[in-house]
């Protein structure tokens, strides 16, 4: 029985092969300028409570595979996002509660799997503000994107290490619509998104939102 003891414990230990739990990630961000606070559901399972604009949640480990993923009204059993993406082993996802109330949807974003090179970061442009219209993105005064649509989600670009003037101008032109300063940080990939609306421009006007991809 002493025998039969010690080789439980020599396994559970790690004596024996090793086991790698794979998971997936994910992590909501709330960006409808005019919908209500609201509760996460996955696999009918409430994740998330009473979230409001525009709240960007930790990650949330998940098991590779298919899941259904809910958005409802803070505190009812109204659903206004029901989606059932399916994340890979070792992915890491954004999922974005985008657009008006009115026409909710949900943006699937796939964040970066590998840190940038040494000294340089990786940023990409969502483009999340339902009613701004195509927009071109400049860094300190150089357009890197242009004529970028609602609902865009960009591929990385690799730029170095440093601080940054973005501007979010309306499509071809010099009007200004976000302008914010940001500090990136070497070995660091991040999200810059663009929220809010002009017709909620007095609660949740157009701001220049920005995340960091772990």
């Amino acid at each position: 029985m002493l025998a039969s003891l010690c080789i439980l414990l020599i396994a559970a230990c790690g004596g024996g092969d090793n086991v790698t739990v794979q998971t997936a990630q994910l992590r909501v961000l709330h960006a409808s300028p005019d919908a209500p606070n609201v509760d996460v559901y996955v696999d009918s399972v409430k994740v998330l409570s009473n979230v409001p604009y525009p709240t960007l949640s930790s990650y949330l480990s998940l098991s590779p595979g298919t899941h259904q993923i809910k958005v409802n009204v803070a505190g009812t059993t109204t659903t206004v996002i029901n989606v059932s993406p399916t994340l890979a082993v070792g992915g890491a996802y954004t999922a974005i509660a985008a657009n008006f109330v009115a026409n909710i949807e949900a943006l699937l974003a796939t964040d970066a799997s590998s840190a940038p090179p040494n000294g340089e970061v990786g940023l990409r442009v969502i483009h999340a503000s339902p009613d701004a219209g195509p927009v071109d993105i400049l860094a300190n005064g150089q357009v890197v994107l242009s004529n970028v649509p609602f609902g865009t989600i960009s591929n990385y670009l690799t730029v170095p290490a440093g601080t940054y003037a973005i501007q979010v101008n309306v499509a071809g032109t010099t009007t200004t619509a976000i302008a914010a300063t940001v500090n990136l940080t070497a070995g660091t990939n991040y999200t810059a998104a663009a929220i809010g609306a002009i017709k909620t421009a007095a609660t949740n006007p157009l701001a220049l939102k920005l995340l960091t991809d772990d």
